[in-house]
């Protein structure tokens, strides 16, 4: 999903930082659409209660609705799975009864304690059973967007994305009041009521009957199969490795036909500028007119007059390359704009920005889709700028600096290519020096001639997000 526009909102996946905000929604509407003061007044529990087991223990379900200034207007989250959602509730629990208990002995109003009562001894019985499979949803909307188009839109991305991840049914508990929102209602959204219960929990503030039903769409919207792909990405171009991106550009797409990311170091470790060199920029013009991709990766690729930090992750995993890893955003955010501003002055599309060692610090995500990226990677994931939606495809790479470095990478392939080979979606990223050594250049021929062979074609990050 790109950045969605829909009367004047956006919808985009959810970020660590919204946590808050959507807290803060689910509490103003948690009284039959309005504030939930009135029924229980310790909005943090609430709030963590209904929220947290889905924004902590699966963000990558979960959709926010903002304002065009960012502020949190609605959201929609989902569990797919029930181990993982009640594993959490259970780890949880013993916090949230120790707090309930003292709000109730000492600091909770009557209102309060009878609604404790109600979920005590009431809840259970009181709740209408659930299919025993599909996607569980939560959402909630702030009254300024209930009935626009966004509230539909946002729906229907949360279904378009389960659909992508192989989901055909979802279902969640709605509260209705008798007057509204009737089956037929329901229904024009292609839901089917399967259950309603009568609760009682409103009776005291609510003249008329309130109901839990029970909603579940099973349609299927699995998107049209499209043909396979592999995300190839030759990683630091500089004028020292561009005989060897160009090798692994000819080795490559003579096997695999098609376009590849290039991640174009501007400065490698403080040396020669990429623009002082007349050759690359040769090269990375024709790479450009062809449809490669050339990608921001990180600025000087190293990390010199910055502290050592983790020893696992700057030394021992990078050997000091991991460039943007603890890097405060402000300062990442100035190397970023110096690369921009080469490619500005080069003529070259700046679609994606990829750290070394896909190593950045989370937050800088957002800062990405601000500047108008389209993607970044981790080691796992390739996610799509600004919407953060996160593809989950582990870049097939290799280890070679030493010995014993070659002969783990000799099993590790043949690993890697076991889980992540087959895949619909196939991400593959070569370094300089990898197709120097024999056996790595024996593997991955082989690799890429059956994949090819299997209908594969070769694709940019920046084609991928883009399609």
């Amino acid at each position: 999903m790109s950045r969605e526009t829909v009367d004047g909102h956006r919808i985009r996946y959810y970020r660590p930082e919204d946590r808050s905000g959507i807290r803060k929604v689910c509490a103003e509407t948690g009284f039959l659409g309005e504030p939930i003061d009135p029924l229980f007044e310790d909005r943090e529990l609430f709030a963590d209660f209904l929220t947290s087991p889905y924004t902590d223990a699966e963000p990558g379900c979960c959709l926010v609705l903002e304002t065009s200034e960012g502020r949190i207007v609605g959201y929609i989250l989902g569990s797919r799975s029930s181990w993982r959602h009640h594993a959490y509730l259970l780890w949880r629990f013993p916090g949230w009864l120790l707090r309930a208990v003292f709000g109730y002995f000492f600091s909770y109003g009557a209102d309060s304690r009878a609604y404790l009562r109600w979920l005590l001894f009431r809840g259970k019985r009181e709740t209408p059973p659930t299919p025993a499979h599909g996607v569980h949803f939560h959402i909630n909307l702030l009254p300024e967007v209930r009935g626009l188009r966004v509230g539909k839109a946002l729906f229907d991305t949360f279904l378009d994305r389960m659909a992508e991840l192989g989901e055909k049914s979802v279902f969640g508990q709605v509260v209705v009041k008798e007057d509204r929102r009737t089956e037929r209602m329901f229904a024009r959204f292609g839901f089917q009521m399967t259950a309603r219960s009568e609760v009682s929990k409103f009776q005291k503030k609510q003249s008329e009957p309130v109901y839990l039903c029970t909603l579940v769409q099973a349609r299927d919207r699995t998107p049209p199969r499209r043909s396979p792909r592999l995300l190839l990405s030759l990683h630091d171009f500089h004028p020292g490795s561009r005989a060897q991106i160009e090798d692994q550009l000819e080795f490559c797409l003579s096997r695999c036909p098609g376009h590849v990311s290039i991640l174009v170091i501007p400065q490698h470790h403080h040396g020669v500028r990429v623009e002082s060199c007349s050759e690359s920029l040769k090269f990375l013009g024709q790479c450009q007119e062809q449809g490669h991709d050339l990608a921001i990766h990180g600025f000087y690729h190293d990390r010199k007059g910055l502290p050592k930090r983790s020893w696992w992750w700057t030394q021992f995993y990078t050997q000091n390359e991991a460039e943007f890893f603890s890097l405060p955003i402000d300062e990442a955010e100035g190397r970023i704009r110096d690369a921009r501003e080469i490619w500005r002055r080069e003529g070259w599309r700046a679609n994606g920005f990829v750290a070394p060692g896909w190593l950045y610090p989370r937050p800088l995500e957002k800062s990405l889709g601000d500047m108008g990226f389209t993607y970044t990677c981790t080691l796992r994931d390739l996610v799509h700028l600004p919407s953060g939606k996160r593809d989950r495809a582990w870049a097939g790479a290799y280890s070679l600096r030493s010995p014993w470095r070659r002969g783990l990478a000799r099993l590790w392939h043949p690993i890697w290519r076991e889980m992540w080979g087959g895949k619909p979606v196939v991400r593959l990223s070569l370094h300089p020096r990898d197709l120097e050594v024999p056996f790595v250049r024996k593997q991955l021929g082989v690799f890429l001639e059956e994949l090819s062979g299997q209908g594969y074609s070769s694709h940019s990050y920046a084609d991928h997000v883009q399609s």
